[in-house]
């Protein structure tokens, strides 16, 4: 017996829908669903509280149907937040917000708070399950294909529902299957046949075994109506119940509800503790391998620019929350307008409507964010350090770092030769190649290890030929659509100043797209070492470029218990080891997309470090946004590994569609410690 659920993702917010749509989709597309219900079919609608408001506002009747077939038992309701956003590219407290009101709203207009929730686009990170358990959900909907795609379980892990574990909770898992939701819209959409179709569905059951199996668990505004066109000509919901009728017909299915599924396997043994994340993939995504999280981090409509002036709104907020100086009312308005201005689809293919309504509301709520914070704005103007004012990162979390040495007075050495030079400064040692842009030939941080832990590994380092090439550190690669790369490895001339606490070394390098100006702040009193970007561009399109590029030395590290950590929109720090796995964050899917993954790194860091030493590499993402991205490789045979972190300030993919103009400036503070 193959036991089906099917749960239609409703979403007013898709990036393609009008506002003057609403009322043909919610005809078209939600209606039919609640009619299904009415005729005995027990389907499970999802929707953000933001999509039910806007419901609400539209038809009444609509949200009055759906509460009294829910509290009827006839369907299910199934919660996610208020919007529709990408937690594991966003800070936890913004995603415990969007939680909250969202349960506010679906307590207010449904009556009751759903248990289960669909995981926002199916983008997952481990610390994400001690947030959703915050918030009162006792099981999450996540993608099957990806979460196995490198953690390989056991087939019949599918006809099952899990637990997936978190940071120090876990939480039921019913899984949604990507190829499955694709199958059934197909053959609603008439491009395979019901036989077809009907063939696929029962290859997943065996007779004398119970099975739970997700029929669809994707998008109700794909049926009767096609997002960016118009509705259909033909009622595809028609369609629809003719093949769930057929399929009802054959006695090797049963529709159940989902918490059916899950009530029905909690106590079973076939239910297991799990992983959805992998060290490959630490933020999982949803379907092919073009759909990844660099989709809302660095591509879509200015994806960049966009997180980067949300952070500076979260920052705002938060520092208006600690001095309490909000009333509450206003407190949870800015947070609301907040959480609905990060949601993932004004990150994509957003329509020009939605997209000025976007840039009204940010610059709105940004604007008066800043008012209300007035005189009290710790932030440091953009390009603070061209113009010479002192410039001072926030302070670098966590880690067991050096205490500071007293370093007035103390000179710096400071030496030429051979195209290197090289700057002492006693809590660093560092060397800059001449002839590459000062790239990073080498960086010593003497009070955690005698031996360079980041620097430049030259052509021939590696016998494996894939890593045939130098690999360089501190340096800026722009890629474009049509593969042409650009870097700042050339010859340049560095100008060198000494303060009492540091030594700056800046260099001005023209390139085919811009200028770059970069800047080493090299401290006398720590083991820390800033790099700081300065772009300027007359019209950059959408395109690859990394910054903040760091090439570990496979010399100084252990390659048995190497590993890194970082948060990822969760309740804490998530750590990976590295040993016997692979990480390709940086290569391209295709010509069309530029990267396979990245990290969140929501809190503005990441660690790279063994047992006895680790490095931060911190950046501030209201200055400008930008998401770490990872390369592994181990070499058995030569007893050695390659290992860099890249930054990714752009990328393309098939919603990127944006142009740069000015200056852009990034940076990236490494520090060491112990372990």
């Amino acid at each position: 017996m193959l036991k089906l659920y099917t749960i239609f993702h409703c979403n007013l917010a898709f990036s393609m829908i009008p506002r003057e749509h609403f009322p043909t989709v919610i005809k078209r597309c939600y209606a039919p669903l609640l009619d299904l219900a009415e005729k005995g079919f027990p389907i499970a609608i999802e929707m953000t509280a933001w999509t039910l408001k806007e419901v609400n506002a539209i038809d009444p009747s609509f949200i009055e149907r759906l509460r009294s077939l829910w509290h009827s038992g006839k369907c299910e309701f199934i919660g996610s937040a208020y919007s529709q956003a990408i937690f594991p590219l966003i800070p936890a407290e913004v995603n415990r917000w969007n939680l909250e009101i969202g349960n506010r709203y679906y307590q207010d207009l449904l009556g009751r708070r759903p248990r289960t929730a669909l995981v926002n686009e199916q983008t997952f990170s481990r610390g994400l399950v001690d947030l959703y358990r915050e918030a009162g959900y006792n099981a999450i909907i996540m993608d099957w294909n990806n979460s196995t795609q490198h953690n390989r379980y056991p087939k019949e892990y599918l006809y099952h529902p899990q637990r997936a574990a978190g940071l120090k909770s876990d939480v039921d898992v019913l899984w949604s299957h990507s190829i499955a939701f694709q199958k059934f819209q197909r053959c609603v959409h008439g491009e395979i046949t019901e036989d077809e179709y009907i063939d696929f569905l029962f290859s997943h059951a065996v007779e004398g075994e119970e099975r739970v199996f997700p029929l669809y668990t994707n998008d109700a505004e794909v049926f009767s109506y096609r997002p960016g066109h118009d509705a259909t000509i033909e009622d595809e919901y028609a369609n629809l119940e003719r093949l769930l009728r057929r399929i009802a017909s054959d006695k090797r299915a049963e529709f159940i509800t989902p918490s059916r599924a899950l009530s029905e396997s909690r106590d079973s043994s076939l239910s297991n503790v799990i992983k959805l994340e992998s060290v490959e993939t630490p933020v999982v995504c949803k379907k092919q391998d073009k759909y990844n999280p660099l989709r809302w981090a660095a591509a879509g409509r200015d994806s960049v620019h966009i997180n980067t002036e949300c952070y500076k709104v979260f920052e705002s907020i938060r520092a208006l929350k600690e001095q309490g100086a909000l009333e509450k009312e206003t407190l949870e308005s800015c947070k609301e307008v907040l959480c609905e201005l990060w949601g993932s689809d004004f990150r994509t293919n957003t329509i020009d409507e939605k997209f000025a309504w976007f840039q009204n509301r940010l610059g709105w709520l940004k604007i008066e964010t800043e008012r209300l914070l007035g005189n009290h704005t710790q932030r440091t103007p953009l390009l603070a350090w061209v113009y010479g004012s002192d410039y001072c990162m926030p302070g670098i979390s966590g880690g067991s770092f050096q205490e500071p040495q007293e370093a007035k007075g103390k000179r710096a050495l400071i030496e030429s030769a051979e195209k290197v030079l090289k700057i002492d400064t006693g809590a660093v040692v560092a060397e800059f190649m001449e002839s590459k842009g000062h790239a990073l030939k080498s960086l010593i941080f003497p009070s955690v290890s005698s031996k360079p832990l980041i620097g430049t590994l030259p052509h021939g380092h590696y016998e494996d030929i894939s890593l045939g090439a130098d690999f360089f550190s501190g340096h800026l690669i722009h890629s474009s659509r049509e593969g042409k790369k650009t870097t700042d490895l050339v010859a340049s001339t560095a100008t060198v100043e000494e303060m009492n606490d540091s030594v700056s070394l800046e260099v001005r390098t023209p390139l085919e797209i811009g200028t770059l100006w970069k800047k080493y702040e090299i401290s006398k009193s720590a083991p820390e070492v800033k790099v700081t970007y300065r772009l300027k561009v007359n019209g950059l399109l959408a395109s690859s470029l990394r910054a903040g590029i760091f090439t570990f030395m496979p010399s100084a590290f252990d390659r048995e218990t190497l590993w890194f950590e970082t948060v990822n929109g969760g309740a804490g720090p998530e750590r990976f080891y590295l040993k016997g796995h692979a990480l390709n964050h940086d290569e391209p899917v295709s010509q069309s997309v530029s990267a396979t993954s990245c990290l969140g790194s929501t809190e503005g860091w990441v660690r790279i470090g063994d047992r006895e030493k680790s490095v931060e590499i911190h950046t501030d993402k209201s200055r400008l946004f930008s998401v770490p991205m990872i390369k592994y490789k181990e070499l058995p045979e030569e007893n050695s590994f390659f290992l860099r972190l890249y930054h990714s300030l752009g990328e393309f993919d098939d919603t990127a569609w944006w142009v740069w103009r000015g200056y852009n400036e990034a940076a990236f503070t490494l520090r060491a410690a112990r372990s």
